[in-house]
C-alpha cells in the first residue's frame, strides 16, 4: 500500500477476506484468503498514521504495522461504504 491521503483501490475476489497486514521490506501489505476464479470486486482501503484523524463511519480495522523500529505507525482500514464489482 501506498502511504498517502485517500482510498487506495485494489481489484479482488469478491469473497476475499484478509488476514493479515504486516510490513514487507519496508512497504504495508496485506494478504488475502481468497478464490482467484471468483468474480472480481473494487475494495477500497485507508491508511492512516498513529494521531491522524479516522473517520468513525464505514470502516473497518484490519491491522497496525509499525516501521523503523516502531517510529512509524501505520493503521490499515477497509472502507466497507464503497466497491463495484467488475
Amino acid at each position: 500500500m501506498k502511504l498517502e491521503d485517500g482510498p487506495q483501490t485494489f481489484l479482488m475476489p469478491i469473497s476475499a477476506r484478509v488476514v493479515a497486514v504486516q510490513d514487507q521490506y519496508g512497504v504495508v501489505c496485506f494478504w488475502a484468503l481468497c478464490n482467484p476464479e471468483e468474480k472480481q470486486t473494487e475494495r477500497n482501503f485507508h491508511i492512516f498514521g498513529t494521531g491522524h484523524h479516522i473517520p468513525n463511519a464505514g470502516l473497518k480495522y484490519l491491522g497496525t504495522v509499525q516501521q523503523m523500529e516502531g517510529r512509524l505507525v501505520w493503521h490499515v482500514f477497509e472502507d466497507l461504504g464503497h466497491g463495484s464489482t467488475a
